[in-house]
């Protein structure tokens, strides 16, 4: 049984027209309907054809009152605040699906809340340090002991990726970039300003923000810069070393973790699908850059190395 499509029957007809005009995202294959007016019957469709084969997406977008309206219908409370109630009907519409029948998480991933959205973490698809517990804790305070020499091997570029965690970075001052230039120093790899992976030519190295959600598990703050645009963003993700960094006092920041992830058809597929343009250098400049959406690293598995299994 498709969940959806029950949800959907139960949604008043102003409901249906409602979802039916949102704006497609930039990332959707579907239509954009927010100029249409579409009858009755023709945005039961078009709801169906967006969402059947994505309840969280459908459950995201819709209000809290028509939450409420089919968790009453389906015999619940509806009380509660919107990210409750997508969680109450994302459990209910599991078990329709699945029949009464137990699956794994493979076949049926569980999506956690952050922002007040479900948001399904794909597992880690690369290395990543262990952790006491999660949500991964902010590590205490260690003093930085970057290398002496650049890495000679991923081995060793890992190890001192293991040593910058818990590091004080310092106050950043108005260079937006100065954390993720002094989190790659500490890596002891060489800045040569080149049109290619940092390290090597074979690891990129970038900084990705990362801040505690209401919920005490971590989210993503921002879209990441990859590169200008007319650089080859591509090949600087198909071997990237990610330092998750997060914010500490007033004007600080640590590593709370790092993620190597390998370019395969799924991490691909992601990237093609979440870089996206916009600004990028000081006011009143022309320049554009490829930035990485934040859903990305859901759909990519960094999420999961920072709060663990769903």
């Amino acid at each position: 049984m498709n969940a959806v499509l029950v949800f959907e029957s139960m949604l008043p007809a102003e409901a249906v027209r409602r979802l039916a005009r949102i704006r497609a995202s930039r990332f959707d294959d579907a239509t954009d309907a927010a100029d249409e007016i579409l009858d009755v019957e023709e945005a039961r469709e078009r709801v169906k054809a967006r969402w059947s084969a994505d309840l969280c997406g459908l459950l995201n977008a819709m209000t809290r009152g028509e939450l409420a309206v089919v968790a009453r219908r389906l015999g619940l409370s509806g009380e509660g605040r919107s990210p409750t109630l997508r969680e109450a009907l994302w459990e209910k519409g599991a078990a329709l699906e699945r029949h009464g029948v137990d699956v794994t998480a493979i076949v049926q991933p569980r999506p956690v809340v952050l922002g007040g959205h479900l948001v399904i973490q794909a597992p880690p698809r690369g290395a990543f340090p262990p952790s006491p517990r999660w949500p991964r804790p902010v590590p205490e305070p260690v003093d930085a002991s970057p290398p002496s020499d650049e890495p000679d091997s991923l081995d060793e570029l890992l190890a001192a990726a293991d040593r910058v965690l818990g590091v004080r970075l310092g106050s950043r001052g108005r260079d937006k970039g100065a954390w993720g230039t002094r989190a790659a120093a500490l890596l002891g790899v060489v800045d040569r300003g080149l049109d290619e992976p940092d390290w090597r030519g074979d690891v990129e190295i970038k900084t990705v923000p990362i801040a505690v959600d209401p919920t005490g598990r971590w989210r993503i703050v921002e879209d990441p810069a990859i590169a200008m645009v007319g650089e080859l963003a591509i090949a600087k993700l198909q071997r990237t070393l990610w330092l998750a960094r997060a914010d500490v006092g007033d004007d600080d920041a640590t590593i709370v973790s790092w993620y190597l992830v390998d370019w395969d058809p799924e991490v691909a597929r992601a990237a093609r699908r979440y870089l996206h343009v916009r600004p990028k250098g000081p006011a009143g400049t022309d320049g554009r850059g490829l930035y990485l959406h934040k859903r990305f690293f859901a759909d990519a598995g960094l999420l999961a190395t920072l709060n663990g299994p769903g």
